[in-house]
């Protein structure tokens, strides 16, 4: 499976940026092309919770459920898609000075309907590995 990480310090608490990830309803705000979540239960972030996702990947609709695996607040918090396209988000969380280093490995599946589309593995990925820069850029504009 192909592998997108990236990592951004944030000026905020290990806390506040953990909990901040661990609300899934408030991904949409931060992950490009992440349209919608519903049916989050239950509402603690623990291990086993559960979500409905829907993602615009370049045009093609993948709609699914995701559920937590991890989460070890305010250290690290993971969760899989378990249907649509399959992947995990690995998110770590480190002190860096006075703020947060949010490391994230994103581990997916392509579907075979999108390498149609884009006839060249490394295209795909290189426009995968633009998405998670944005996401992160964008999780950093949202807690300073």
């Amino acid at each position: 499976m192909p592998v997108v990480t990236g990592s951004v310090d944030i000026q905020a608490p290990r806390e506040k940026v953990f909990d901040f990830i661990a609300a899934p309803e408030k991904a949409t705000a931060f992950v490009p092309g992440l349209s919608r979540i519903s049916h989050v239960g239950p509402a603690k972030p623990e291990v086993g919770r559960t979500w409905e996702f829907e993602f615009d990947w370049f045009g093609v609709v993948v709609a699914g459920q995701s559920r937590c695996l991890r989460s070890e607040r305010p250290n690290a918090y993971v969760f899989e898609t378990t249907s649509g396209a399959k992947s995990t988000w690995s998110y770590r969380f480190d002190d860096q000075g006075k703020g947060t280093k949010v490391t994230l490995s994103v581990d997916f599946e392509e579907p075979a309907n999108l390498l149609a589309r884009f006839a060249a593995q490394g295209a795909l990925m290189k426009m995968n590995e633009d998405r998670g820069r944005e996401a992160l850029t964008n999780l950093k504009a949202l807690l300073e």
